[in-house]
């Protein structure tokens, strides 16, 4: 039978109560007319196309094609797992083979890493989202990666599947996978990203294109032949590479995507450290060399005037190292040191002040002209990596004073500094005749002379009134600010400067090597001439303040401790800043999200536990009652049940609530077999027998209901709370809490 709504106008889609039946039971309308059969094939289809481009988004993430491949895999799967689950009618064994379905098939990504990995699956996952905290992609397809990229497109390929084909919504199946087709549009490398997005682009049309297909069937589910659409799709062929390729001169020009009045990566960043304290000690990389460093890993050449920044992103003269190694044919090699990496984390490796050249086998490297350090192209820097740089020779203080002192263009910018202090006024002054190499140690030696070090070496703004203080005023200084300052009268000198960070020295290794270890950072000044680069210069002040602390710190034995009672000396660890509100929202999101999902997920639930304790309680209660009182709760059931569909009627009487559906045999036994036994001629004859066939009726439409529904309908009306906020018979739940003691012969009201 169908149920229907009492006015024959309303046109709203009901649920059907059908005869069991050994086939499935198609759904019905109001009318009783079949819906038309939709091609599956096709829905699937549409919805697995922007799958594919989500895939080649987010794929585009990882170094290699691997990737894609997986992704592309992996949302296939999460599309076929949909198309197959839906023909399960059980909800419970739905959501089991959906969940099943989809952890096997991350693991299915994870078994071509190592089999291995599959059971320290947590660190390996762990480990990769550690790794993106720290690079830019792309970024290595480690195996954690294999897992989350598989169970992300799984997710999204059943979704749009599941949208596309049960709840035959294919167009809202192709929204589902725009969100993740964007976000990975955003993160792409900027060399991936016109390809990529072209690819993607041409998948959602042809997606587009087999859904105006899908949608052209007629009520017998009939259409266009598949001949007449590949023609078509034949004939569409040179107007999408028209498009395309439209699309791509106008992505390479500022038509599309205007230049940014704000780019951030033309700002320069302010540096952060990280003081020993909160450093693991472990060895970072060996070195075996016939010099104790410095062992570089970039540069502040950035000065405004307050601030020491790192070099903007966007100025960096970043080039792969060429197959000869030679990376600056100005310079001459003089010297060489070997680097093992061990604990160092990053893509950065630490090279010397003035490469020359490289020798590397193993990953892609590229360095820096401008700030000169070596980075891998791509991911991270692995343990164990091995490569050899050479670098030029120190020149002497004898040729620096013969020097040439003319500056090149694109090296004035590294002499950008505010008027100097009247300090400094007085010390040039002092210097005489003093020029060039002179005239920068001079200044330097009575930096350091005169200033005391006190604090930690945290970068913090430096302006000229600073350098003041500590040349004639409170005369202490930060390990940093007095970087800082050697870089500031070098550019009053004028010549160019920046500060160095990285590291210096080591401890014995094995062989003769030096481990560097966190203790072992830098900062050192870098000046530069025209003929040598730029050149390294270490010193320290002559006195520093004890500290009393037990945390960590760099020592050097030649730094004798003030007379004005201080800290020891320790240098920072220089790192690429961070935004200190993504990082506080991240850790507020990660405590209260997983709550709030807890919370919203008991709240979706709580009706499932509820009527289950409902129906045990109304059940036993029926037991002890009697006969009458177990056909007026089978029926109670069966029209709570009908209310969870939407249809409520809760007025009706048995007898009434017939008219509503379309004649059936077994509705109208039991109707009037309920009438009969609580108001009719049967009410003190009921017997266990009725009993027992009001609910093998009661349990047979319920079941055929539920045949009827799709899937999804289903869902909703196991957590509908219709009739736990209006039941049909609340008189039930009033007696089944006074445990039966309201008398046999009172009649079982129901409406």
């Amino acid at each position: 039978m169908t149920i229907e709504t009492r006015d024959p106008d309303v046109t709203q889609e009901t649920p059907a109560v059908e005869a069991e039946t050994t086939t499935p039971v198609p759904a019905t309308t109001a009318v009783g007319l079949e819906r038309p059969e939709f091609p599956i094939v096709r829905l699937a289809i549409v919805a697995a196309l922007p799958t594919l481009a989500a895939a080649v988004m987010t794929g585009g993430l990882f170094i290699g094609a691997g990737g894609r491949i997986w992704a592309g895999i992996a949302g296939v799967l999460g599309v076929l797992l949909a198309v197959r689950a839906r023909q399960v009618r059980r909800s419970g064994l739905l959501f089991g083979i959906v969940i099943v379905g989809i952890v096997l098939i991350g693991l299915i990504a994870v078994v071509p890493t190592g089999f291995s990995n599959i059971f320290n699956l947590g660190t390996q996952m762990r480990q990769a989202v550690q790794q993106s905290d720290v690079l830019r992609p792309p970024v290595d397809f480690a195996p954690g990666w294999h897992a989350i990229l598989a169970w992300i497109m799984a997710v999204v390929g059943f979704a749009a599947a599941w949208i596309a084909v049960e709840m035959e919504r294919p167009a809202f199946g192709i929204l589902v996978t725009l969100p993740v087709i964007g976000l990975g549009s955003i993160s792409l490398p900027d060399n991936q990203k016109l390809a990529t997005g072209l690819v993607a682009l041409v998948l959602l049309v042809l997606s587009l294109a087999v859904l105006s297909g899908a949608q052209g069937q007629d009520e017998e589910g009939r259409g266009v032949s598949l001949a007449f659409e590949l023609r078509r799709a034949v004939r569409a062929l040179p107007i999408i590479a028209i498009v395309t390729i439209l699309l791509y001169f106008a992505a390479r020009s500022s038509f599309l995507f205007p230049k940014p009045i704000y780019d951030p990566a033309q700002q320069a960043k302010l540096p952060k450290s990280i003081p020993l304290s909160q450093v693991k000690d472990r060895v970072l990389f060996t070195v075996d060399a016939k010099f104790n460093g410095p062992w570089k890993m970039g540069s502040l050449d950035v000065y405004d005037g307050k601030d020491w920044r790192l070099p903007p992103f966007a100025q960096s003269s970043l080039k792969e190292v060429p197959s000869s190694g030679i990376v600056d044919k100005h310079l001459s090699p003089a010297v060489r040191a070997s680097f093992t990496i061990q604990g160092l984390e990053g893509a950065i490796l630490p090279d010397l002040p003035n490469t020359v050249g490289l020798v590397a086998v193993g990953p892609t490297l590229a360095f820096d002209a401008r700030n000169g350090n070596v980075r891998v192209t791509q991911g991270q820097v692995k343990p164990g990596f091995s490569y050899i740089v050479a670098g030029s020779a120190t020149p002497t203080v004898n040729a620096l004073r013969a020097a040439d002192l003319s500056v090149p263009k694109a090296y004035k910018q590294f002499l950008k500094i505010p008027p100097e202090p009247p300090a400094v006024q007085g010390l040039i002054q002092q210097a005489g005749n003093k020029k060039g190499w002179d005239l920068v140690d001079f200044l330097r030696e009575k930096l350091l002379h005169t200033v005391t070090a006190s604090g930690a070496g945290t970068p913090v703004s430096v302006t000229p009134a600073k350098v003041q203080d500590m040349l004639a005023g409170s005369k202490e200084g930060t390990p940093f600010q007095i970087v800082a300052g050697e870089a500031m009268l070098a550019r009053w000198a004028g010549v160019p400067s920046r500060i160095g960070y990285g590291f210096d020295g080591g401890d014995p290794g094995p062989g003769g090597t030096l481990q560097v270890r966190p203790k072992n950072g830098a900062l050192f000044l870098e000046v530069f001439f025209k003929d040598y680069g730029w050149l390294p210069v270490i010193g320290d002040p002559l006195q520093a303040k004890q500290n009393l602390s037990s945390n960590p710190q760099q020592t050097n034995p030649s730094v004798v401790i003030s007379q004005n009672i201080g800290v020891q000396l320790f240098l920072p660890i220089l790192t690429e800043s961070k935004p200190t509100f993504f990082e506080q929202f991240r850790a507020f999101a990660l405590r209260t999200v997983p709550i709030l999902l807890l919370l919203l997920l008991i709240y979706y639930l709580w009706p499932l536990p509820y009527k289950a304790f409902r129906r045990a309680r109304r059940r036993t209660w029926a037991a002890e009652e009697g006969p009458g009182a177990r056909v007026a709760l089978a029926y109670a059931e069966w029209r709570d049940y009908a209310t969870d569909y939407g249809y409520k009627h809760e007025s009706d009487t048995p007898l009434m609530f017939l008219r509503h559906v379309v004649p059936d045999e077994e509705h109208s036994e039991l109707a009037w077999l309920v009438t009969r036994s609580l108001w009719g001629d049967m009410r003190s004859d009921v017997t266990p027998d009725d009993a027992l066939a009001a609910e093998e009726m009661s349990r047979s439409l319920r079941r055929r209901l539920s045949q009827a529904q799709p899937i999804s309908m289903r869902l909703v009306a196991k957590l509908s709370r219709l009739s736990v906020r209006r039941p049909y018979a609340p008189g039930l739940d009033t007696a089944a809490k006074t445990e039966g003691r309201r008398d046999r012969e009172e009649e079982y009201v129901l409406t």
